[in-house]
């Protein structure tokens, strides 16, 4: 397994860095193979030598990449090994990757020259000459800087959710093809997510509208306003989604790819119906008499 990191290592070395960031959804899964098998105890012998290696073939930034994701790998493999449920391992996992990308780019602003106000700045003048060449100008209500701040931190988060996400499905399918032990599945339409999460994301998007119409004069206050309605909106707009998909599904289970494509579609355009939608699938009946639904569709199938 350390053999294998070093070889991913020395082919990111050898090109430059160029693979740096496809390497970060395959640098977990030899630590997930070693901890499915062996548990924690011995997870972490290896969890040394691939840092000791790295620190020899690799450099100080990708270093504190491979620890992070070792991490994460190891707390997914030592879980399967654990009998850990499917829904706890997803949890931990996102959760760690969030952290991980968050953590990493504040050490990377702090010690590998990565600015995050000269970026933000960047932006802000691309969007306002774009916004000239065009003839529109933007409402004297809207904070640009603190608004391209926290899209900024909000997809930061968000990349890291993904980046979880694909570490256990990437995890689930090679365990399985290697005959190991995988966690059990469970379908996205199955899950039931707490209601108060709904109440939450829908009190975060009334929030999001309401400081970008009327802007706070404490700017923590209203960066944190933003940056949390923004979450509330796409954590429901993404409960509307799969809402969306099952139900055409349902109707026509040979329409799959024509649910993904609306969806996308509807995610993309019509965020806030979305958005309405996922409140509506996690706090009302509507989730239950969907799954019911699937269900009685299966049986007469």
């Amino acid at each position: 397994m350390a053999a294998i990191v070093g070889a991913m290592l020395l082919l990111n070395r050898q090109t430059a860095g160029m693979f740096e960031n496809m390497l970060l959804f395959i640098l977990p899964l030899p630590m997930v193979f070693y901890g499915t098998k062996y548990g924690l105890k011995d997870s972490w012998m290896l969890f040394a030598a691939i840092i000791l290696l790295s620190f020899i073939v690799s450099t100080p930034q990708t270093l504190l990449l491979v620890a992070a994701e070792s991490m994460i790998g190891m707390s997914y493999g030592c879980g399967v090994h654990n009998g850990t449920s499917t829904r706890t391992l997803v949890f931990r996992t996102v959760i760690l990757a969030v952290i991980t990308d968050i953590f990493t780019m504040l050490v990377f602003a702090s010690f590998f020259g990565y600015d995050l106000v000269t970026e933000v700045t960047e932006y802000e003048t691309l969007i306002t000459e774009a916004m000239a060449q065009s003839g529109q100008t933007l409402s004297d209500t809207v904070d640009l800087t603190s608004l391209i701040r926290n899209i900024l931190i909000v997809s930061t988060i968000l990349t890291g959710v993904m980046e979880g996400l694909i570490t256990h499905f990437l995890s689930r399918i090679v365990l399985k093809r290697m005959r190991f032990p995988a966690p059990k599945q469970i379908s996205l339409s199955e899950y039931f997510p707490p209601k108060w999460t709904g109440y939450a994301g829908i009190a975060g998007m009334v929030a999001y509208f309401y400081s970008v119409s009327k802007p706070l004069e404490n700017e923590i206050a209203q960066s944190f306003l933003q940056g949390g309605g923004m979450l509330g909106v796409f954590y429901l707009a993404f409960y509307g989604v799969i809402a969306l998909m099952v139900i055409i599904t349902l109707r026509n289970p040979r329409r799959k790819g024509m649910a993904v494509l609306l969806a996308v579609v509807s995610l993309l355009m019509f965020s806030p119906v979305m958005a309405v939608a996922g409140y509506l699938y996690i706090t009302t009946d509507l989730h239950a008499r969907v799954l019911e639904g699937v269900r009685n569709a299966s049986q007469n199938r």
